[in-house]
């Protein structure tokens, strides 16, 4: 058993001890009848356990889109790569999550020693990732550092996530990096800031400096579009993602990105904005309390993503934490080798990007020194 394996063991161990002294009030109500439970489940108040849906063969459907099956079918799992989640948590107790191999936590918001998430959020990330279950997820040997950066309703600072981007990057903070994060997710992002005054942006930069990748989703604002991507994702190094449904069409919410020569002339390939659209729309997914959701947005997207990335580091160590050419690197690989969507302007389009990644592809290519 690996340190990673022992560091797991022992975070959920805890949690389930801190549960267990929870659950005693909780069985106390629960015999006092079945139809009061029912009345507060209807009511919200209580997390009644979802019906796993129709859309469980999503696995299968994006793992034969992204050529993740390939790369599984060659043995990569995301094995000896360490990812961290800037997210609203995680709940290990999931079953989905029992396996989870989560090396470090750190609570931004409420300086909890345990891990937990009062979103839901977070875990429907690390399902889509990591997740063996009902949900499998795209890396699911990948090692898990979370850092909780949003509040139960899903806000948080620029500074905050900022300081979490840090210690994604140095969680024992001895200064060697080798031991942190190679690939930083951030299912989460605002509308464009100066870079002066973005403390978010500024720490993303640094990571992909670092040779870190660095993954955000492209925002939600569809319809109600500001023009652009938002922040962190407008990073240069920063993958930014939207999302495309089931008949992989842009979904409405996903950000287009400026490209314009005269409002951002440093956009030239493979930078342009955003670089990748992935499902996600109503896609099947973990939650808080061992249930499950239909989640979407360019969260989800951007999670998919990461772990893409992840099965790319596994197949190619020398390409990782070598500085800002190995992230480049991997970009230019997943942008010459993503597949075009049917209405997607070529070669990059504004809210397609360069199109949908195909890992075992990228994988080829990479071998093959490209």
């Amino acid at each position: 058993m690996t340190d990673g394996d022992d560091a797991a063991r022992r975070m959920r161990g805890q949690v389930r001890r801190e549960r267990a002294k929870k659950a005693l009030v909780i069985v106390a109500f629960l015999l006092a009848g079945a139809t009061v439970l029912a009345l507060l489940g209807a009511a919200g108040l209580v997390r009644l356990p979802l019906d796993r849906p129709s859309l469980s063969d999503d696995y299968a459907w994006i793992a034969g889109l992204t050529g993740s099956d390939q790369m599984t079918s060659l043995g990569y799992d995301g094995s000896g790569v360490t990812l961290c989640l800037v997210d609203s948590g995680i709940d290990l107790l999931h079953p989905d999550l029992a396996r989870a191999r989560l090396v470090a936590w750190n609570d931004l918001v409420n300086r909890e020693p345990l891990p937990y998430d009062d979103s839901g959020h977070g875990t429907s990330m690390a399902g889509l990732i990591a997740g063996q279950g009902n949900v499998q997820g795209l890396a699911s040997g990948v090692s898990l550092i979370v850092a909780k950066a949003l509040r139960a309703d899903g806000t948080g600072s620029s500074d905050t996530i900022g300081r979490a981007i840090r210690y994604c990057m140095d969680p024992d903070g001895d200064g060697d990096l080798r031991d942190g994060a190679d690939i930083i997710s951030l299912s989460l992002g605002a509308q464009k800031t100066p870079f002066v005054t973005n403390a978010a942006a500024r720490a993303a930069r640094n990571a992909t400096e670092a040779g870190i990748f660095v993954v955000s989703s492209a925002g939600n604002d569809g319809l109600r579009d500001d023009g652009d991507v938002g922040t962190p994702a407008n990073e240069a190094l920063v993958l930014a993602v939207g999302s495309v449904n089931r008949d992989l069409v842009i979904a409405p919410f996903s950000s287009k990105g400026n490209n314009s020569a005269l409002q951002t002339p440093s956009r030239v390939d493979p930078h342009r904005k955003p670089e990748f659209t992935l499902p996600g729309v109503g896609l099947f997914t973990t939650t808080g309390g061992a249930s499950y959701t239909a989640m979407s947005g360019t969260s989800a997207s951007a999670a998919l993503l990461s772990g893409l990335i992840a099965l790319l580091l596994q197949a190619h160590p020398e390409v990782n934490k070598i500085g800002p050419s190995a992230v480049l690197a991997m970009k230019m690989a997943l942008m010459r080798t993503a597949a075009p969507y049917a209405a997607q302007v070529l070669p990059h389009d504004d809210y397609y990007g360069y199109g949908l990644p195909h890992v075992y592809d990228a994988h080829l290519l990479l071998s093959a020194g490209g």
